[in-house]
């Protein structure tokens, strides 16, 4: 690696004699590209601006010196041999008195039923789920936040996706009766059975009002969420699985197309607790138990 790295700069110097000697700068544009600096300490490339990717190499050629963004990667060559140290630049805590909206980012849940209907079924509770293996995992890619004046409260909204898997408790699956009907628990056989589960993927969309609480800490202060989180369903399957075989079908399982959850949420910095509330059922009515989620999860905002 630290032969490729000094060709390539040798290479950059070489196609770009007729610069400064000590600095060679690329332009495009009339932006800086990429600039070569080279001194009696050793050779740096710079690629992009200060936060950009940085290539720095010693006279001596026994350390490599690479950074991207707030990572940095030493790659130092000794006599114990080639090895590499990789650190991370903190963020600089200082408070800020812009608005910084909380739903772009990572979260994780875990899905239970707040109200059940079993009538349609004489009473047999057949979507019993395991917990803590009926998670779901949104990724919500967007974000955009309409403040006020003083930017400690505001409106949110965004765009998102949701995968949520429902882990059965029994040894069953799902399947539509007759293949149009209503949704009826099918028996598995429980030996050797790994695990069956409904899998379903939404994309979803926030409408919150989000406040920021006096409460600080460092650059970081207490803030506080709720609005209504709508979604429109994109796939679901289910899934059971054998020690030596697997099954997997896809239809829409009689699901709701279309749901609505209140969200509460309570964060500090980039840690964020929230519960969503379904106030749609998980399947048509009719068409299959009435069952209203409840999801209980942390949110990882701005990562």
């Amino acid at each position: 690696m630290k032969q490729l790295v000094t060709v390539i700069l040798c290479s950059v110097i070489a196609m770009n004699a007729f610069a400064q000697r000590d600095t060679t700068e690329v332009k495009m544009l009339k932006k800086n590209v990429v600039t070569v600096v080279e001194n009696e300490d050793g050779t740096k490339v710079k690629v992009g601006n200060d936060r950009g990717v940085e290539v720095i190499t010693d006279d001596w050629g026994d350390t490599t010196h690479i950074r991207i963004g707030r990572r940095t990667f030493d790659v130092v060559d000794n006599w114990n041999g080639t090895h590499v140290n990789v650190s991370k630049e903190p963020r600089e805590k200082h408070w800020s008195g812009s608005f910084n909206p909380h739903w772009a980012g990572i979260e994780v849940g875990m899905n239970m039923f707040y109200d059940t209907d079993y009538s349609l079924y004489g009473g047999d509770e057949f979507f019993d789920l395991i917990p803590g293996k009926s998670l779901t995992w949104n990724f919500n890619f967007a974000e955009w936040a309409f403040k006020n004046e003083k930017n400690n409260f505001g409106l949110v909204t965004g765009l998102g996706f949701s995968f949520s898997d429902y882990t059965f408790d029994r040894a069953i699956t799902i399947e539509k009766e007759n293949g149009d009907g209503m949704i009826v628990p099918v028996p598995l056989d429980p030996d050797g059975l790994k695990k069956s589960k409904l899998t379903m993927s939404y994309l979803t969309a926030p409408l919150m009002f989000e406040i920021k609480t006096p409460l600080r800490m460092g650059g970081s202060r207490l803030y506080l969420a709720g609005g209504v989180i709508g979604g429109i369903n994109i796939g679901s399957h289910t899934k059971y699985k054998y020690r030596k075989d697997k099954e997997k079908l896809r239809s829409n399982f009689n699901i709701n197309t279309f749901k609505y959850e209140l969200t509460g949420r309570i964060g500090f910095g980039d840690l964020c607790i929230f519960a969503n509330y379904s106030m749609t059922p998980l399947f048509s009515d009719g068409k299959g138990p009435e069952l209203y989620p409840l999801m209980i999860g942390i949110s990882f905002p701005n990562i």
